[in-house]
């Protein structure tokens, strides 16, 4: 088999040679005619039809056309994209199908070119109606002016726009808007950019070509312009007394500061913004009480918000009601002042009760020893008194009750007040007894119990007695 293949080689390659000769001296003696295919874009005409009864339109499909023909071989050569051009003319819309027949010309070399034909050869024109619709330009700052300094206001030109569309397109816009660049600024700058579409979140919009406005290719000036800025600390001057049972325990807003713009001299002179007191009464409140204030009346003249802020502030006025906790105090929670190493002190009752009112909060955190309680001795001699104790001053609590009670004080064992002696008979004492007992009744802190029982404040402890409490 393969001799037969390479036997005669030069013979078959010669044939092979001379067979494409021949079949190129036929086709060009012959030139028949070829079929060939070009992509040829679409044009519009006679838009200005649908325009002028407020309607829009949108081709269905794609924006090309195949156009097809026939051509000589030995012509080929001569086929460009520009010998052909086809089109739609909306005028001939036919409403029922929403079709225009597609045409074809032949702009140059017409007489190499026969059976000229569009595929597809009818095109679908969706039309809807047109809307126009007025709309403000909202500057949307990015980034921040350099530290100290504040954007005071931003002018657009212009600063309304026109949009007109499908409506199905313009109903989705929900504002326009530039966007502008303020990093670093110290300075007023001016600019020029495009609109941009937004929808009713915020979020960028694309829409299609058949939207326009009156600025799309001039566009929107800006001019920004930059104060020295200050931030003011909000203060609250309160007035009126709440309700009995109840506590004012501060106000408190959103904001504890509010930026403000103006000239540098008027600036210099304030640091804090006060709200006046006469606009946050308290009288007679039981709940938390709730004001709006605006705080650009309360700014001096040459002084103004810068344009970030929020004018009305809602201040809050906050109120909790008052209640009761009893403490019950012994000796170890006391302190004893002034006391006597020769005497011995002791309380009747051994506990007493304290009642104090505050804040919840604050008295759930509140110890007998935060009480601060305190019984001044100094100067008491042997006797039985009328307690009177004094605790620490407080913003936290008052004291609404004070104990009642007594203070016995005693001689310690073996000690003789000076001016006694040791050795005194039954009867002495008791005379001495009796004497004191009359005296009893203008003792100052002596009380009734003790008077009852004979008893006599600092003489007679133990068996001693003293001569000198007479």
């Amino acid at each position: 088999m393969k001799e037969r293949l390479i036997s005669n080689l030069g013979l078959k390659i010669l044939s092979l040679f001379l067979a494409f000769i021949i079949w190129l001296i036929v086709v060009n003696v012959s030139n028949p005619l070829v079929n060939r295919r070009r992509e040829v874009t679409l044009e519009i005409e006679n838009s200005q039809v649908l325009t002028a009864a407020r309607r829009a339109y949108e081709i269905s499909g794609k924006s090309t056309v195949t156009v097809s023909f026939d051509v000589h071989t030995r012509d080929e050569y001569k086929i460009q994209m520009s010998d052909f051009r086809a089109y739609i003319d909306l005028s001939e819309l036919y409403d029922v199908t929403g079709s225009v027949p597609v045409k074809v010309e032949v702009l140059k070399n017409d007489d190499i070119y026969s059976n000229v034909t569009a595929k597809p050869g009818v095109v679908r024109v969706r039309t809807e109606e047109l809307q126009t619709k007025p709309f403000e330009v909202r500057a949307d700052l990015q980034g921040k002016a350099a530290d100290g300094y504040h954007v005071d206001h931003v002018v657009l030109s212009p600063d309304m726009v026109t949009v007109e569309g499908p409506v199905s397109e313009v109903g989705h816009i929900s504002y326009v808007g530039v966007k502008i660049w303020e990093d670093g600024l110290t300075s007023d700058t001016t600019g020029h950019t495009s609109l941009i579409f937004y929808d009713a979140n915020g979020n960028e919009l694309e829409v299609d070509d058949r939207v326009h406005t009156n600025v799309d290719e001039t566009g929107i000036d800006y001019t920004v312009y930059i104060n020295k800025a200050k931030a003011l600390t909000l203060e609250y001057g309160v007035s009126g007394n709440v309700a009995q049972g109840y506590h004012f325990i501060g106000a408190e807003a959103p904001r504890e500061v509010v930026m403000v713009t103006g000239e540098r001299s008027a600036l210099a002179l304030l640091n804090k913004l006060v709200i006046p007191s006469e606009l946050l009464d308290l009288s007679g409140a039981t709940e938390d009480k709730v004001v709006s204030v605006d705080l650009g009346q309360l700014l001096p003249a040459g002084i103004e918000l810068a344009d970030s802020e929020e004018p009305v502030v809602e201040i809050r006025l906050k109120i909790e009601p008052l209640v009761t906790r009893t403490f019950e105090l012994t000796e170890r929670d006391i302190s004893m002042k002034g006391e006597n190493e020769d005497r011995d002190y002791r309380l009747v009752p051994s506990r007493v009760e304290v009642t104090v009112q505050g804040l919840g909060q604050d008295l759930d955190r509140l110890t007998e020893e935060d009480l601060g309680a305190s019984i001044d001795l100094e100067g008491l001699e042997a006797g039985i008194y009328s307690g009177n104790m004094e605790f620490t001053e407080s913003d936290v609590y008052t004291i609404v009750s004070r104990p009642e009670f007594q203070i016995e004080v005693t001689l310690r064992s073996g000690v003789v007040e000076a001016g006694t002696q040791p050795q005194e008979t039954q009867e002495t004492v008791g005379e001495t007894t009796q004497a004191q007992g009359q005296m009893s009744a203008r003792e100052p802190g002596l009380t009734e119990p003790a008077a009852e029982a004979g008893a006599t404040p600092g003489t007679v402890v133990q068996g001693t007695s003293s001569d000198n409490q007479n």
